[in-house]
């Protein structure tokens, strides 16, 4: 089964606030280079806006100076919406790389991570959220951390005869394993 890694948003905007911020990143940098060094494919998705800090080449639309950059052999898809599906040449991409498995970490867990989950999974594809390795920060109503609990715990219960949604943590992803153990 051709697994590829989904990295979302862990640009500079998206994550100044951001809960556990360089725990997270520095996890998801780990997830990059191990997920290369098993010739597993990586897409980064950066969001955009027409104005403001996630206008693309502003400070805040760059990646995070934390996160490992893209190199040659890594695909950058650029979104508008919160699904990295919708409007994008994901899609595209996944298939002419054969993908049947997204692992999926990155921020913001309760708008681009949950609805890149879901339209993954609507588009039949099974669909692996690594559980400590997105993020989002506190808003009005609920602390971050309640945030990416809930989300983890309702995209977990996704199901059809089609695809899936499991969690796992980064240490649980098999081509994490060998690094982590050592």
């Amino acid at each position: 089964m051709k697994e590829v890694l989904i990295v979302i948003d862990v640009q500079q905007a998206v994550m100044e606030h951001a809960y556990e911020k360089e725990t997270i990143i520095n996890r998801i940098s780990m997830l990059i280079r191990k997920a290369r060094l098993n010739g597993v494919p990586v897409i980064y998705v950066q969001h955009e806006d027409s104005a403001g800090p996630l206008k693309r080449g502003e400070t805040g639309w760059q990646l995070d100076a934390l996160l490992e950059k893209p190199q040659e052999t890594d695909h950058v898809i650029y979104k508008t919406k919160p699904n990295s599906f919708a409007g994008t040449s994901l899609k595209t991409v996944l298939e002419e790389l054969g993908a049947e498995h997204l692992f999926i970490c990155g921020a913001q867990t309760d708008y681009c991570v949950d609805s890149t989950c879901r339209g993954a999974f609507d588009a039949d594809y099974d669909v692996t959220l690594i559980k400590d390795a997105h993020t989002t920060m506190d808003n009005d109503h609920f602390k971050a951390v309640q945030i990416i609990d809930h989300t983890n715990i309702t995209l977990s219960n996704f199901w059809s005869s089609n695809a899936s949604i499991i969690l796992q943590t980064a240490s649980e992803v098999p081509w994490m394993k060998e690094i982590i153990e050592k």
